[in-house]
């Protein structure tokens, strides 16, 4: 069984996001545990097979705030999986230019799977996904752009070198296929 750590994006107390995450993951054979975003320098990283950023509440500005951290994602090279504020602050990470406002998306939206990956693996080339975000980021340096949106491009990416995903929309909502598709990743990471 693989072991999941679950950082909460969200400030203790507010956990919809990790809860929603947690149901996700109850059908893939995963033992999790959930820390909040601030507890990251209290606990040995390397001791789980793989780390999901969850999102936080829309309209939180976390960024800069946030990002004390998470310095150690540059150098984790286990599966990392980013939703939503773990988007935005991997995105910060690397250099990508945060977008106020000028990408804002709710509710269903539409997106495009443009680059196969494990992460996308038996998925549809265009499906729905739960949309709650006013930031956005651009593609930064380093990583491949695998799908789209109309009003954000910048939907999912990949680093080019290592296994960390991030994700502007919310997939513990509706999309729960690209849980079991990390926890494969994360499989195969493991041997």
């Amino acid at each position: 069984m693989v072991e999941v750590l679950i950082i909460n994006n969200a400030e203790p107390g507010i956990d919809e996001f990790t809860n929603n995450i947690l149901y996700a993951l109850h059908e893939f054979e995963v033992s999790s545990t959930t820390i909040n975003y601030h507890e990251c320098h209290t606990i040995k990283l390397e001791t789980y097979d793989g780390i999901i950023l969850s999102g936080s509440p829309q309209g939180d500005d976390i960024v800069a705030h946030h990002l004390p951290y998470f310095q150690w994602i540059k150098t984790y090279n286990k599966p990392v999986f980013g939703i939503c504020a773990g988007h935005h602050i991997t995105g910060a990470l690397y250099h990508a230019e945060l977008f106020r406002s000028k990408e804002p998306e709710s509710g269903a939206i539409e997106i495009e799977i443009l680059v196969e990956d494990p992460i996308t693996f038996n998925l549809p080339k265009k499906m729905e996904v739960k949309q709650m975000h006013n930031d956005s980021v651009s593609l930064p340096k380093g990583f491949i752009l695998l799908a789209t949106s109309k009003t954000c491009r910048n939907q999912l990416m990949k680093h080019n070198n290592k296994p960390l995903y991030t994700c502007q929309f919310h997939p513990e909502y509706y999309n729960i296929e690209f849980f079991r598709n990390f926890v494969e990743i994360v499989k195969k990471h493991k041997v």
